[in-house]
């Protein structure tokens, strides 16, 4: 038998998510959470982007669990939640992984067409400007992408079924013979660099933060171009806008930062060739309904005893 949850939805979420878990469960909600009195006797947690440790948490002492909107968790204190055998569960996949792709094939065609400039073009009486202009083109382009789960085969099957790009990946994590059952060819980081596009899919970890780095950027061609759309802090930002503004890579595409919202001086703000979207590759009406669902099925495994499928931290069951 099911229990009855006290559910505090720390960040928005899509109102279908909020409905499922209103039906059987108690809800604190919106700007106000932090003032709830109820706040104290939380059972379970949903975040998305806001950080969350013990600060937050330390003092909820009837806390089950933390259910994180979306697959990456480097907000959550883990070791925390797990030292208070608080169970920490992510909602990856779904139509989530496929907005997300599609974002992040939509910041490649942008910046291979260059489209913004080609906007301006017209807005600014430049029309005679196009023939000096060279775009282009993601059909045929060798494609490199750092990370292969859910996402990045989700971009790899665009680019390749859609364009006919050529596909490589590097993710030391994943065999090399699942790699190429996908259709992809597994290759080292320093070589993959030297691809026509390149688009980050990897989580961000203490192994990958800044694994983009000058001496990375150093080994891309001016032509390439650079998306983003896993994480802020896998790109050592500073270096990635001297190396835009040198000329090494022709182009990036930013959707997440080290820091969110980035500060107003930011080195990439002034540059031409950085595209930049506030964290919303994966906002989709779909990807958004399909991952609160997920998160309402999540709280109906732990309000019935049930480990949820994607428990992070199996060891604050012990």
């Amino acid at each position: 038998m099911s229990s009855r949850e006290l559910v505090c939805i720390v960040d928005p979420i899509h109102p279908a998510g909020v409905e499922r878990i209103a039906a059987g469960h108690d809800v604190i909600a919106g700007e106000g959470w932090r003032d709830d009195p109820r706040l104290a006797d939380t059972s379970v947690i949903v975040i998305r982007t806001s950080p969350l440790g013990e600060d937050v948490f330390g003092s909820m002492s009837h806390l089950k669990a933390i259910v994180k909107h979306g697959a990456g968790v480097d907000n959550i204190d883990i070791p925390a939640a797990t030292g208070r055998q608080v169970m920490v569960a992510n909602t990856p996949g779904g139509n989530n992984s496929t907005a997300v792709a599609e974002g992040a094939v939509s910041m490649m065609l942008a910046l291979l067409r260059r489209v913004r400039e080609m906007d301006a073009l017209v807005r600014e009486d430049r029309w005679a400007e196009r023939w000096g202009i060279r775009l282009g083109d993601l059909t045929g382009a060798r494609v490199g992408l750092i990370g292969f789960g859910r996402i990045a085969r989700v971009v790899a099957k665009i680019c390749s079924a859609g364009f006919g790009a050529e596909v490589a990946a590097y993710d030391p994590m994943v065999p090399e013979d699942d790699i190429r059952a996908a259709g992809v060819e597994p290759m080292e980081l320093a070589d993959l660099l030297q691809r026509d596009v390149i688009s980050i899919h990897t989580p961000l970890t203490e192994g990958t933060r800044n694994l983009i780095d000058t001496v990375e950027l150093g080994l891309m061609q001016p032509h390439a171009i650079l998306v983003n759309c896993s994480r802020g802090g896998i790109i050592n930002e500073a270096a990635l806008a001297e190396a835009l503004r040198c000329g090494q890579l022709a182009a990036a595409g930013i959707d997440v930062f080290e820091a969110e919202p980035p500060p107003a001086d930011h080195p990439l703000f002034d540059l031409p060739n950085c595209l930049l979207s506030p964290h919303v590759a994966g906002v989709t009406e779909a990807g958004m309904k399909d991952m609160a669902l997920n998160v309402a099925a999540v709280i109906e495994d732990v309000a019935a005893g049930r480990p949820p499928a994607t428990l992070l931290n199996p060891e604050s069951l012990a």
